[in-house]
This record gives structure tokens, sequence and C-alpha cells, in this order.
């Protein structure tokens, strides 16, 4: 966020980053595989069919790699001490803001892998109409990142004077 947004909301940035790329491991992994298939059937197949049909079929598996590589480094997220706000696209930037208060409920998940490589999953269920569901993935730092959030929601739900109301659905007879 630039320092004029900042001045007329009174907003104070928290935190900000991106994403993993790390939580792509998988995706890398299979192209990674798939383009050394091709290239090894390139190599068997020269002498019954041109070996420019499986060298050509690489572009496919590199192209989905370099897709989703240059997504999660253009996505960029900024936690300030009001709201979340969520960047995202490489050629049409959808920018998408969570106000804090508006964060009914969160929850943090981190499997084995994501544990080794230091990463986890912070989901955020919200009021907002165009993001009930948040979903930050690849997360570095990820407890810390999540206990910060819990209390900027905390403050920023007090500060506005939001109470939860829980009404029970079932009839009693």
């Amino acid at each position: 966020m630039n320092a004029s947004a900042a001045a007329t909301t009174n907003e104070t940035e928290v935190w900000s980053g991106t994403p993993s790329q790390w939580r792509h491991l998988g995706l890398y992994t299979l192209c990674t595989l798939i383009v050394l298939a091709l290239l090894i059937a390139s190599i068997m197949l020269r002498t019954h069919v041109s070996p420019w049909i499986p060298l050509a079929l690489i572009v496919i598996p590199v192209f989905i790699a370099g897709k989703r590589y240059v997504q999660t480094l253009c996505d960029h997220i900024t936690l300030t001490d009001q709201r979340l706000i969520l960047r995202r696209g490489v050629f049409n930037r959808v920018t998408d803001y969570v106000e804090l208060y508006r964060v009914k409920d969160s929850h943090f998940t981190q499997p084995f892998v994501e544990r080794l490589l230091g990463l986890g999953t912070i989901q955020l269920r919200t009021t907002q109409d165009s993001e009930p569901l948040v979903v930050l993935s690849g997360m570095r730092g990820p407890e810390a990142l999540w206990n910060q959030l819990r209390g900027l929601v905390e403050a920023r739900r007090i500060a506005r004077g939001v109470r939860e109301l829980d009404v029970n659905s079932e009839v009693s007879g």
C-alpha cells in the first residue's frame, strides 16, 4: 500500500508478502518428470518417428509450470490493522479488500510436507459477499501470521463494536 492511501485511511501496514513457490512442488515435479520422459522418448524414438515431435511436446509442461510460477510471483498480500488486501493477476490485476471486522472464523492447517518446508495454509470465513472464503496457501511462518491476524481481527471487531449473534434454528417441541 502506498503512503498516501495509508495516510487517508489511517491504516498501518502490519505485514506484506507473497505465497511461497514451494506450494507448487508437486506440479513442478510432475512437469519435470514429463519433460524428462519426453526427452527420453525423443532419443529412443528417433529412428521410428521424428525426434521433433516429443521435443515439441515439451513446450506444454514448461508452459504450465512457467504460468503457475509467474501467477504465484504476481500474487501479493498486504495485511493492515484494518483490512487484508489481496492483489492477484499477471496482465489483469484484481484487488480484493477484506475488512478485518468481517472475518467470522479463521482456520490454520499445516500438513506434513508444508510443515517440513515451514509453510501453512490460513483460511478465513468472512461475512463479505465478494470473498466469503479467503484461502492463503503456501504462507511462510504461517502460525505467527495467523496469530497476528487473529489479534488484529479481534481488535478491529472491538473498535467497530461488532458482536456476533448465534441463533439456534432448531425448533423445540
